[in-house]
């Protein structure tokens, strides 16, 4: 059994590429925070958070250099993702270039760290045995539960438009979804 950090101590499917926890565990983390968070009293209720990662024009990496760099480069970004994140938030792989991390016990303020170092983090360049160093962006967007999502499809429909609101924005930057209506 891999040790997923702040899974507990269930089987977790993971990604065979990389490692990382996937889409189905992060349906479940979710449905499980969800669940605890709406039989919780409201003094007692912990926010949280979904941010949604997306590595800037990936499919140039795989056509610049093929497919067996670009799976070495998500075996790097999930390190740094993993990096980044504190005791008990857990990094998950959807697919491609796409990534979430759910952040437990977290203040929009705190969210929008994390998101910054992620974004500084992804941004050094990475070294694949090449004459030139590779350098990657990433963008994300957030969601926080309660205020933008109290359902697993909620949270994450919020956190994929803040996602697309991000790289409307520009490659490289992060956006919550509660943002969206003041911007």
């Amino acid at each position: 059994m891999i040790d997923f950090k702040g899974l507990g101590d269930f089987p977790v499917s993971h990604d065979e590429l990389t490692g990382l926890a996937d889409r189905d565990a992060l349906e479940e983390h979710l449905d499980s925070l969800c669940a605890s968070y709406s039989e919780s009293d409201f003094v007692d209720r912990i926010e949280f958070a979904i941010l949604c990662i997306d590595i800037d024009n990936f499919k140039v990496i795989n056509e610049q250099h093929g497919r067996i760099e670009g799976d070495n480069l998500l075996r790097l970004v999930a390190d740094r993702l993993q990096s980044c994140l504190r005791k008990n938030d857990v990094v998950y792989r959807l697919g491609g270039d796409e990534f979430a991390i759910v952040l437990v016990q977290v203040t929009s303020e705190e969210t929008a760290r994390v998101a910054d170092r992620i974004i500084g983090s992804i941004s050094q360049p990475y070294d694949l045995g090449g004459d030139t160093p590779i350098r990657i962006t990433a963008t994300i967007g957030a969601a926080l539960a309660p205020r933008d999502g109290q359902t697993p499809e909620s949270l994450l429909w919020c956190g994929d438009a803040a996602l697309y609101i991000a790289k409307n924005a520009g490659r490289g930057v992060y956006r919550r979804y509660s943002e969206r209506r003041s911007s």
